[in-house]
């Protein structure tokens, strides 16, 4: 697409620069009756035109990819100036020679004139001798002006060029950030799903003693939890709708473990926005808060709220904190780490997690923007 885009640049300053003498001699003609048109100078233009576009044809197509691609710079640069000569010489060839140009200039004043003064100004205005086009041509203003032209034509090629390449070098670096992000987000995830499942079955684990039925009815749980990681996990987004009802199943299956001296609430507004949001983002904190925040012996609790405000979401959760309780997860192991990696990822510069702790209470104040 960038190739096609460059050339078009190129054809487009062409057609322009073989339409200008046209331009030109239209201009004069509409401010001056007298001027009559005159394809001698028209053609005589485009001769000059013709030269410079082979200039520039042999630059583009091949002395700067040995620049761009090859890094042959020592070639490239003898090449550039070899072929700037080669222009000087043949402009100066081609010029019109001092009787041609003389006898333009005289027409050119007889129209200006209306032929009074004509004969008179050639007479008194006698240039210096000229030698006629030729290899051996003396060099003047005219070749020293067609070499920095020609410099200025080749640096302007270059020019585009090298933005265009520094556009698919952006567009290919982008690229590759972005599918490094992918799999960044999907190594995270894969993280996710076996601690996630290694502290369930845990739970499950300690039921299968205490109460065999619970235990049974806990594992009809997990299995609608699988059946969401299964289908849902692996989605970039998920409907918010369904991310609320895996934390329902996910916190009724840690509900069954406790008895009734833990209090366990969970605040979510009956109706939901028609929202998506990355899955399996807020799990993380319910689980720190069952397993870190839980104890048998004293009274506990986990209170966890969902409210859409708009186009964001806040999520709180806070929990009893146990001072005996080893607080690795809370403090910055697999799991938070996780889920804070996956926040800069998806909502760089956008999202606010706080947490704060105290003796008796752990606390997550999560806000994230949602996606219609």
């Amino acid at each position: 697409m960038n190739y096609r885009k460059e050339h078009i640049i190129y054809t487009l300053m062409w057609i322009a620069l073989y339409l200008s003498p046209l331009m030109s001699i239209y201009m004069r003609m509409s401010g001056n009756p007298h001027i009559d048109f005159s394809w001698y100078e028209i053609l005589n233009a485009w001769k000059f035109n013709t030269v410079w576009i082979v200039l520039f044809a042999i630059h583009n197509f091949l002395l700067a990819p040995l620049l761009i691609i090859k890094r042959r710079t020592w070639l490239y640069t003898a090449l550039v100036v070899a072929l700037l000569v080669a222009t000087m010489f043949t402009l100066s060839a081609i010029r019109p020679s001092h009787s041609k140009k003389r006898h333009a200039l005289q027409r050119y004043e007889c129209c200006e004139h209306n032929c009074m003064n004509a004969e008179m100004m050639a007479s008194k205005q006698q240039p210096p001798p000229m030698r006629e086009g030729g290899p051996l041509m003396m060099f003047g203003p005219g070749e020293v002006v067609a070499f920095f032209g020609g410099l200025l034509l080749m640096g302007m090629n270059l020019g585009v060029k090298l933005y265009f390449r520094s556009q698919e070098a952006t567009k290919a670096i982008t690229q590759i950030e972005k599918h490094a992000l992918e799999r960044q987000l999907q190594y995270l995830k894969y993280q996710v799903n076996p601690h996630f499942f290694m502290n369930t079955l845990n739970n499950i684990h300690a039921l299968v003693d205490i109460d065999p039925e619970r235990a049974k009815a806990s594992i009809v749980e997990l299995s609608k939890l699988m059946r969401y990681v299964l289908y849902e996990g692996n989605n970039r987004l998920t409907p918010l709708s369904r991310e609320v009802q895996f934390l329902r199943n996910y916190v009724q299956l840690m509900s069954m473990r406790y008895t009734g001296n833990v209090s366990i609430s969970l605040d979510v507004p009956e109706v939901l926005p028609d929202s998506m949001l990355p899955p399996l983002l807020l799990v993380i904190f319910v689980e720190n808060a069952f397993k870190h925040g839980i104890s048998y012996r004293t009274k506990s609790f986990v209170e966890i709220s969902l409210q859409p405000h708009g186009d964001r979401l806040l999520f709180n959760c806070r929990n009893s904190r146990q001072q005996n309780t080893q607080d690795e997860n809370m403090k910055g192991g697999v799991g938070l780490s996780n889920v804070r990696r996956r926040l800069d990822l998806l909502f760089p510069d956008d999202y606010t997690l706080d947490i704060k702790e105290t003796d008796d209470t752990y606390t997550v104040k999560l806000e994230i923007p949602l996606t219609c």
